[in-house]
């Protein structure tokens, strides 16, 4: 393929509604713009199963007592989707990608297909699972279970053409941990939708940060209150707003929103609001992936003090300031940079450059130029 106009990819991933904007933060649906932008169709893959089949695998789980994500991943389930999954490739016609996205629920090797396979990750199972602050070993999952996750990403991604990931963290653990080519890896970066950019400017000289995260304790919610009491100390004019789910915060110079919620129109409104008041996005949290919101950030032209604990890190280059999130020192010594005007405003002009290259068409280009060189050689 010399263009990708007319271009078909099938887009791989376990739920009903494959493509819906609620799914892993919106990034299914996200690439599916990008293919989409650049000519291609989409065709969705998810797990539809008969009422028969339906029942006897949720039974199947119920008799394992497995529930939630545990069950989700359950033998019974994997095998369920994998006739899910071929049955609609048998009739997607003639496809020139197949992008597969969360193939710890599924074995990616067991599917015939006959065009080039990629994966699309964040990061791997196994380099979650070893992080203390992760949602997988914060989970309450059995280490036989999460093993068996990981022996199934792991094999997926060995089974593709390219293993496509978003950052060079996630890509060392994909060739260390499971062994696959790093000439068979792609680092892709990961889109975002941006936010709305202000007309009216932004006022630098006061400093006013902003922190975004539904996950309290994973976000490093009480590091970032501790550092901005100290630092309004120091600036007192400074303020800090709040959006999550948490108990109320009342603090001097402290505002907290409480959660907006994604599918609320006025709450989205608000939180754009927000995005246009601040000088500076604070989020560094114990341990992320590949978060969104920084380049949620970035869109509008905020700099960004990062997390070390992750891939999160890279994404914006010289416009985020990384920081050890156990360091209570570290975060102030961040956020003090960032109080100064022309700090903030230096760094929010590269951050507006970075966010740039990341949208989800520039993403999804990416993934089709790894997936359909000459050099994606099957693997056996």
């Amino acid at each position: 393929m010399t263009g990708y106009a007319g271009a078909r990819v099938a887009m791989i991933f376990p739920s009903k509604q494959p493509l819906a904007p609620n799914q892993w933060s919106g990034t299914p649906f996200g690439l599916k713009g990008g293919f989409e932008s650049l000519g291609a169709e989409v065709v969705p893959i998810g797990h539809f199963f008969p009422p028969g089949v339906r029942q006897a695998e949720a039974a199947l789980a119920r008799i394992g007592g497995r529930r939630g994500a545990d069950a989700d991943r359950a033998p019974s389930r994997v095998s369920a989707r994998r006739w899910s999954f071929q049955r609609q490739l048998n009739h997607a016609g003639a496809l020139d990608l197949v992008l597969a996205m969360v193939t710890e629920g599924y074995r990616l090797g067991d599917l015939r297909v006959s065009c080039p396979v990629v994966t699309y990750d964040d990061g791997t199972y196994q380099q979650i699972w070893r992080h203390p602050d992760s949602d997988v070993a914060n989970g309450g999952f059995a280490e036989r279970d999460v093993q068996r996750w990981i022996r199934t990403q792991r094999d997926s991604l060995r089974a593709a053409d390219v293993a496509c990931v978003s950052t060079d963290w996630a890509k060392q653990s994909v060739v260390d941990d499971y062994g696959v080519p790093a000439d068979r890896v792609a680092v892709v970066g990961m889109g975002h939708r941006p936010r709305t950019l202000s007309e009216a400017g932004r006022d630098w000289s006061v400093p006013t940060f902003l922190f975004v995260g539904v996950d309290w304790r994973r976000k490093n919610g009480d590091r970032v209150l501790r550092a901005f009491d100290s630092l309004r100390a120091e600036v007192p004019g400074a303020t800090l707003h709040l959006v999550g789910e948490h108990e109320p915060v009342r603090a001097p110079g402290v505002v907290d929103h409480g959660l907006l919620h994604k599918n609320d129109p006025v709450a989205q409104a608000t939180l754009d609001e927000l995005f246009a008041r601040a000088t500076a996005f604070v989020l560094p949290s114990l341990f992320d992936p590949s978060p969104i919101a920084y380049l949620e950030a970035a869109s509008v032209g905020l700099p960004v003090i990062a997390t070390s604990q992750g891939g999160a890190g890279s994404l914006l280059g010289e416009a985020a300031l990384v920081v050890d999130p156990h360091d209570d020192e570290a975060i102030l010594g961040a956020m003090r940079t960032v109080a100064d005007p022309d700090t903030a405003q230096r760094m929010g002009a590269a951050a507006l450059l970075a966010s740039r290259e990341a949208s989800w068409t520039a993403v999804a280009e990416r993934i089709l130029r790894a997936g359909t060189t000459p050099r994606a050689t099957r693997s056996s």
